[in-house]
């Protein structure tokens, strides 16, 4: 199939080029002017100058396409980037895939996320039969996700080929953007002073790379999919990364005095007319517990789940190789020389 892949520079997208290419596909990635090329290296691909946000580009490279790979998407927790996140994470979704449908696309995957869940304040391991808390949730992330994929199961309805699916917490190589891995970056350079009770699922993104393209290939109209992997406490995740890292693992907080603190970082840096990495969102997405099953992803799209530790080696080693961590401690060096 020839592929319209979006978001290909990024984190997920990059490795679904990867993946699309080497199963024979022919890859069309559609690539913003200032899009940095850095993680297309060495793959076969042809690019295509758009917007998920402008319609008309998306047209255009729409041509002679087979399938469509929705991936673009913009993943984080930012107060002051609202807008930004509706216009990609909800119209963008409504751009592409309905452009898709326009233009007869015979098939179409659209990245989603275990966000559209929502969350739980309870411990429970859900699939994907259950109720999404999201839009309750107050969180913009959460919301965007749910609403995107929403808008691409009505397609789905109106006839286009189209599925969901739901990573988790992604770990592996190649996040220049600062997104779900650098997480990871933070604990290991000691810029993560306290953490708050709650629970997540962590996967590879080459394991949810590789289910894309079979989900692209026969995986079923109107469906979602969790593409889940390990279902750990934020604390034990919290004191793995340290481990391997050779660090002091962060201490826990109680989540009222977080949410207060992370309240007000962002008036601070609001009234300085600064953007905060830290936010009351941020704070109340980590308390929630967001653990999943991946049993309908691993029947369906032959979905596998490597070692949590060989992800986490592997992120750590992409930070130190590209410079973003130094190896300050005998683990980091350990990783940074093989």
């Amino acid at each position: 199939m020839k592929v319209l892949l979006t978001g290909a520079t990024g984190f997920v997208g990059s490795w679904v080029a990867r993946e699309l290419a080497q199963a024979g596909h022919e890859v069309r990635a559609l690539v913003r002017k200032t899009s940095s090329l850095q993680n297309l290296d060495g793959i076969a691909l042809e690019r295509a100058e758009g917007d998920v946000c402008d319609r008309a580009s998306v047209e255009r490279a729409l041509g002679g396409c087979d399938a469509v790979a929705h991936v673009a998407g913009v993943a984080h927790f930012k107060p002051g980037e609202e807008r930004r996140m509706y216009e990609v994470n909800v119209g963008g979704v409504e751009n592409v895939l309905g452009a898709a449908l326009a233009k007869g696309v015979k098939r179409a995957v659209l990245t989603s996320s275990t966000a559209a869940l929502g969350g739980s304040t309870v411990k429970r391991v859900a699939d994907e039969s259950a109720p999404s808390s999201a839009e309750a949730s107050g969180i913009d992330y959460f919301v965007t996700k749910y609403r995107g994929e929403r808008a691409a199961l009505a397609l789905a309805a109106r006839g286009l080929h189209v599925c969901a699916l739901r990573p988790v917490v992604l770990l592996g190589p190649g996040d220049i953007y600062q997104s779900s891995a650098t997480t990871f970056l933070a604990l290991a350079k000691r810029k993560m002073p306290v953490y708050v009770d709650g629970g997540a699922a962590f996967c590879d993104v080459r394991d949810v790379a590789r289910a894309h393209v079979v989900a692209l290939e026969r995986g079923r109209s109107g469906e979602v999919y969790f593409l889940g992997g390990h279902n750990m406490e934020i604390g034990e995740m919290v004191r793995k990364v340290a481990k391997v890292a050779g660090v002091k693992p962060p201490r826990r907080a109680p989540y009222p005095v977080a949410y207060a603190v992370a309240g007000a970082i962002e008036l601070a840096a609001r009234a300085l007319g600064r953007h905060s990495d830290l936010s009351r969102q941020l704070v109340k997405a980590s308390h929630f517990y967001t653990w999943v099953s991946s049993e309908k992803a691993q029947k369906e799209l032959d979905y596998t789940i490597r070692p949590f530790e060989d992800s986490l080696r592997d992120t750590l080693r992409f930070f130190l190789q590209s410079g973003r961590l130094k190896a300050t401690t005998p683990e980091l060096q350990a990783l940074a020389n093989r």
